[in-house]
């Protein structure tokens, strides 16, 4: 009589789960495979975002220290008590490798040149900058490729600073000059990027009575400076653009960051 019931017993032990059973399980499993995916996705998601924003921050220390450490250099020349400004920077014009047109009278140690850019539909300022000086073989002052003058003798140099695309991207660029000869290695690709570039100038033009009166009262665009006024700009007040990284995530505009350079040639510090 025990034997049947052992039998049943079996027979239930070994029927497993039900349809249903496994059904409610898988469902269950892919509610978890989407919670988990979902986690990672986030997670991955802000880590590209710091990395973006960090690099931006990186770029733009880079990019602003880069512009301050060159402009603030224009006008230097190394004996002041043999020569003067005007007899170590002569009279010059160039050609930048993208095609601007330079012009320096004698002593003028910065020139700009105008020009404009579309980004996302908008216009903004585009412009370029050139800084030039004279340094002493070995003294250490660096130029905008990174490297310093080791000719051997005193060299008048013009560092040249432009945005060019290249492949969709745009880069912030480095021509050097050397004497009248442009570097024979190609212009430096400095910083990704960089979108756009405003640059104004700044100068003393109330009247006054104090001789040598370098103060900045007024800053003007290179479209609006006369031929005279880029012999006597003081400062220099630059605005760099850059593609925002969470740009694409939130449709942020561009970060812009500005910074105010003061010439040492003109003010005796920076």
């Amino acid at each position: 009589m025990s034997s049947p019931r052992n039998s049943d017993t079996g027979s239930r032990r070994e029927r497993g789960y039900s349809l249903i059973e496994l059904m409610v399980a898988i469902l269950i499993a892919l509610f978890l495979i989407a919670g988990v995916i979902t986690i990672e996705q986030s997670v991955r998601n802000s880590y590209t975002d710091r990395s973006g924003v960090a690099q931006l921050e990186n770029d733009e220390r880079f990019t602003m220290s880069m512009l301050s450490e060159i402009t603030q250099s224009a006008g230097y020349y190394p004996d002041p008590a043999v020569t003067s400004q005007v007899a170590a920077l002569p009279a010059a014009t160039a050609t930048a490798p993208n095609g601007a047109a330079l012009s320096f009278v004698s002593g003028q140690a910065i020139d700009g040149v105008p020009n404009t850019t579309v980004v996302n539909g908008a216009t903004y300022d585009d412009d370029s900058i050139a800084v030039r000086f004279m340094t002493a073989s070995g003294d250490g002052i660096p130029l905008c490729d990174g490297t310093s003058n080791q000719t051997g003798s005193d060299t008048v140099y013009t560092n040249y600073f432009y945005i060019g695309v290249v492949n969709g991207t745009s880069y912030l660029y480095c021509a050097l000059e050397i004497g009248n000869t442009w570097s024979p290695t190609s212009p430096v690709q400095l910083v990704e990027n960089v979108e756009a570039m405003q640059i104004w100038y700044g100068l003393h033009t109330a009247a006054s009575v104090t001789p040598g009166d370098y103060s900045v009262d007024t800053y003007v665009p290179a479209a609006a400076m006369t031929a005279s006024d880029w012999s006597e700009v003081t400062a220099v007040r630059i605005t760099v653009m850059f593609k925002n990284p969470l740009q694409a995530d939130v449709g942020q505009q561009a970060a812009t960051f500005t910074k105010v350079i003061a010439l040492m040639s003109r003010t005796g510090g920076s």
